[in-house]
């Protein structure tokens, strides 16, 4: 009985833990000094799809995203061809963060 209950703490435990991590997703733009060498320009239009993003880059520091964003804002970024953006007349590094 003891290994019975055992087991099923180890499964609820096993199972929180993967739950965290898949919904533990963050995305963080920081400022940068410097104007990079490469960056891609983001429109407010484009940003108003990705509000995590946006977010990101009005309080410069990390966000929560759900997964489908968090995932989607990858995408838009991999198909621009940059992390690195100019936004307005700033340039930011945009980080992608899970726990």
């Amino acid at each position: 009985m003891l290994i019975v209950v055992f087991f099923l703490l180890f499964a609820a435990f096993f199972m929180w833990s993967a739950y965290n991590h898949m919904y533990s997703k963050e995305i963080d733009a920081r400022l940068l000094d410097t104007v990079p060498d490469e960056f891609v320009i983001v429109t407010e239009e484009e940003l108003n799809d990705y509000p995590a993003l946006k977010e990101a880059i009005d309080t410069q520091s990390y966000v929560k995203a759900n997964p489908h964003e968090w995932s989607k804002t990858i995408d838009f970024l991999d198909e621009k061809g940059s992390h690195v953006i100019k936004f307005r007349d700033e340039y930011y590094q945009i980080m992608f963060a899970t726990a």
